[in-house]
């Protein structure tokens, strides 16, 4: 990468950690207010709420570690960099999701035995709201912050804490509802809806930080990749096979085979790899990389290859072809027959 892309990719670090030191403020202010809100009112919805924000302190402390993990640069044992510790932020935070989620459920089941001894109502929706628009505003500018700088850990916090507020949405409705009615059995069945809501979120951010991980097909990056390839196709792209993209952090690596005319020397590879990483940086970001396997170009490929006056051209140019998904994502092929290489299977 350049220095340019360099600087962009700083620049980005230190916005993502400032963004999570802020998540890490503002969950601890939230936290105070939701607990104290659960000793004025002794709700066991409200409790369940101030313990999912144990959950967020819990997790943008963990985010502020990988955030300065991610930040180093790469290293001999880690020639791809640190980003993948985001994935490892995010599932970590699911994971607590679906604990503090059990936690609730316990809780509540406790409450529905017993029966709920509620106080100060009025008091406590007034905070417990407050905490409320506090998070909201927190989550938005967070996954805006994590969008604009590629950040997976820093989107995962911001979309629990939006989560939160949805969860707070709920108690409050249920803490009126409880006022209003005086059924005040109405409290943990809240808190329960409360537990089954946040497991929910806790699988979704476990499973994207899996999928992370494993690196798994993004296809909506391939999509991406694959449009702008088919809008600044030149020429001498023939063919373009094996492509795959995958995360480290918010760094896109991207690698793909592209048949070119046989006779072009390495200087000229040299300027149809820099053209493939513009297209790439333009599709993915100034951080994102990009490596060219080139193949040499075969008769087979002749009419559908745009090059004209082609010195070693055995058959006339008919159609070229549009780059599609599917044939930008197929498997490497044998160069003179086209006919798939099979993967090797490690024994």
């Amino acid at each position: 990468m350049s220095f340019a892309a360099d600087a962009a990719g700083l620049r980005e670090a230190l916005h993502r950690r400032s963004a999570a030191r802020l998540s890490f403020l503002g969950g601890v202010f939230v936290l105070i207010g939701k607990f104290a809100a659960f000793r004025i009112t002794g709700s066991t919805a409200v409790y369940s709420d101030a313990l999912e924000s144990v959950v967020n302190v819990a997790a943008a402390s963990l985010l502020l570690y990988s955030m300065a993990v991610a930040m180093r640069p790469a290293d001999r044992d880690h020639p791809y960099g640190h980003g993948k510790i985001e994935f490892f932020s995010a599932g970590v935070e699911g994971t607590l999701i679906a604990v503090a989620a059990t936690l609730i459920l316990v809780e509540a089941a406790r409450d529905l035995w017993r029966g709920p001894e509620l106080r100060r109502l009025d008091l406590g929706l007034a905070l417990v709201s407050g905490m409320a628009v506090v998070n909201a505003a927190l989550g938005t500018y967070l996954i805006r912050a994590g969008r604009r700088t590629g950040s997976l850990a820093l989107v995962a916090d911001g979309k629990h804490l939006l989560t939160d507020v949805v969860t707070t949405a709920g108690v409050v409705v249920g803490l009126i509802a409880v006022y209003v009615t005086g059924y005040s059995i109405l409290d943990p069945l809240v808190a329960i809806a409360v537990a089954l809501h946040i497991l929910r979120t806790g699988w979704s951010l476990a499973r994207v930080a899996v999928g992370g991980l494993m690196d798994e097909a993004d296809l909506a990056t391939l999509r991406r990749i694959v449009r702008l390839f088919e809008e600044r196709r030149r020429p001498w792209w023939i063919d373009i096979h094996s492509l795959r993209s995958w995360r480290s952090g918010s760094v896109s690596h991207v690698d793909l085979h592209l048949s070119v005319p046989r006779y072009f020397d390495a200087d000229r590879l040299h300027e149809i790899d820099a053209e493939i990483g513009a297209v790439v940086r333009e599709a993915l970001g100034p951080t994102s990389d990009a490596i060219v396997h080139f193949d040499p170009c075969r008769p087979r490929q002749c009419a559908g290859c745009a090059m004209r006056d082609c010195a070693v051209r055995g058959r006339r140019f008919e159609r070229r072809a549009a780059v599609t998904l599917a044939d930008a994502t197929r498997r490497d092929e044998r160069l003179e027959t086209g006919a798939p290489v099979e993967p090797t299977v490690a024994r």
